[in-house]
């Protein structure tokens, strides 16, 4: 599999989808002017996720804004992530979230319930 970095700016989250490394990360504001077509090479790396005999992926989103937009393509990024799990690749979500904003627990709570993936929730210290 080939690595995937987008660089972070103002409005983008850093995406660094790193096999050789074994990093994976969203990480940032998310806000981007077009969230479909930012997270549609995130959704096109998981299509070449090998389904069996792989490494886990341990994906981490840390994301300290997330708009409406934003929102709803994290969501396919999910959707995706389930249905490659399903398939019998080994991906594991963890939700990063900052104690003083329970806002984005309850996202990364309410993906739990939409998209019926189990996610891993880390207390991150602000």
């Amino acid at each position: 599999m080939e690595k995937l970095f987008i660089k972070e700016s103002l409005n983008n989250p850093r995406v660094t989808l790193d096999p050789t490394k074994k990093r994976y990360e969203i990480s940032g504001k998310s806000f981007p002017e077009n969230a479909k077509a930012f997270y549609q090479p995130v959704i096109d790396w998981l299509k070449d996720v090998p389904v069996s005999n792989t490494e886990k992926i341990r994906l981490s989103f840390m994301l300290d804004y997330i708009s409406s937009s934003s929102v709803i393509s994290v969501k396919q990024v999910l959707t995706k992530i389930k249905a490659k799990n399903t398939e019998g690749a080994d991906i594991e979500v963890l939700w990063h979230y900052d104690p003083t904003d329970p806002d984005m627990k309850e996202i990364g709570e309410e993906y739990e319930k939409v998209v019926g993936i189990k996610l891993q929730f880390v207390e991150q210290a602000s």
